[in-house]
């Protein structure tokens, strides 16, 4: 049974609503990874292998160690997005602990996936870097953006070699992202 779904809530007076990724490049955290159970959470997770994650049909496996990982830990996935070289989510989670366990499972399960089928013996970090998050405002113009800033992400993974633009041809039509200038001004 799917847990209550609650009204998120705006996260704009949550200091540090960022953490990891380049941020953390050359030290180690000093503080928390930022949380509000009440708002949606976008993360993104690099590898260091180009492509790696879509080399030998590797996108539907991943797709489901996610799933698995998300039911397990009652983390409800908006969006996802296999890039290639990284992962992107937009994540719901009422506990802290169960969002942490997700992260860790989850990167910990792929790694595993990838190097097992690669016949990898390193010791290197699979991972670039440590996964990214961002605490998004759970209504309003911030959620949607990271909406279709994941879907942008998954058209880009799904096609070989398309560019950005091409990707939001395609998202958005041949007419490019939404503007409202643009019918003010032919109406004036």
């Amino acid at each position: 049974m799917r847990p209550r779904q609650r009204r998120l809530i705006p996260t704009k007076h949550l200091p540090g609503a960022t953490f990891g990724g380049d941020l953390l490049k050359n030290s180690h955290a000093k503080s928390e990874r930022p949380f509000s159970p009440r708002a949606a959470i976008h993360v993104v997770m690099r590898t260091r292998g180009l492509f790696s994650l879509l080399k030998r049909g590797r996108r539907d496996r991943i797709a489901q160690i996610v799933e698995t990982h998300a039911k397990r830990q009652l983390v409800h996935v908006h969006r996802f997005a296999n890039a290639g070289n990284h992962l992107h989510f937009l994540v719901e989670c009422r506990e802290q602990e169960r969002f942490q366990n997700f992260l860790r499972a989850v990167s910990g399960a792929i790694a595993l996936l990838v190097k097992l089928e690669e016949g990898q013996t390193r010791t290197e970090s699979f991972w670039l870097q440590r996964p990214w998050t961002r605490l998004v405002a759970a209504s309003g113009r911030a959620f949607v953006s990271a909406w279709r800033y994941v879907d942008l992400n998954e058209i880009e993974g799904g096609a070989w070699g398309i560019t950005r633009r091409e990707a939001q041809a395609i998202q958005y039509g041949d007419l490019g992202p939404p503007r409202p200038w643009l019918r003010l001004k032919g109406r004036m």
